[in-house]
């Protein structure tokens, strides 16, 4: 849940993401939405709150990504 933190506060700290692929933020997001829906369809409300977050810690990687990759 927390493994996107360290890198959403070094992108913040440095104002630099050149080192973050597309292709993974990509990958991450949509095994996320996938695995939110399955778990919707399962009933399983921890795994619900859980990977929401993780769904919301990638998409404000990808948008830090997007500023700061338009930025260089």
């Amino acid at each position: 849940m927390i493994s996107f933190l360290p890198q959403i506060m070094q992108s913040i700290r440095l104002k630099e993401t050149r080192d973050i692929a597309w292709g993974m933020l990509l990958c991450s997001l949509f095994s996320g939405i996938f695995y939110e829906i399955y778990a919707i369809g399962l009933g399983l409300k921890p795994v619900v709150i859980m990977n929401g977050v993780f769904v919301v810690m990638v998409i404000v990687q990808i948008c830090l990504k997007y500023i700061y990759d338009k930025n260089v």
